[in-house]
């Protein structure tokens, strides 16, 4: 993997638990794969269940993909602007 990737983890999932995503995270650093690894307490696998996490995890999406977007792509824009 050499893509930048963005790990985001609910601290009560069950389906891909914290020690699993932190070993995927350090497996990516060690490489030299920009990459952040971010907790979401009181989530489980997604991140909506507050809807402050879910605005947190929208807001993240959006800066990561503006970030590491190709040269020359358009924008991000919001899914109401298609």
């Amino acid at each position: 993997i050499t893509t930048p990737t963005l790990l985001m983890t609910g601290e009560l999932d069950r389906r891909t638990p914290i020690p699993q995503t932190e070993e995927f995270y350090t497996a990516l650093k060690v490489r030299g794969v920009p990459t952040v690894m971010l907790r979401f307490n009181d989530e489980y696998h997604g991140t909506g269940s507050k809807p402050s996490n879910f605005m947190r995890t929208q807001l993240y999406m959006m800066s990561w993909f503006q970030k590491y977007r190709r040269p020359g792509a358009e924008p991000a824009t919001g899914a109401g602007n298609r």
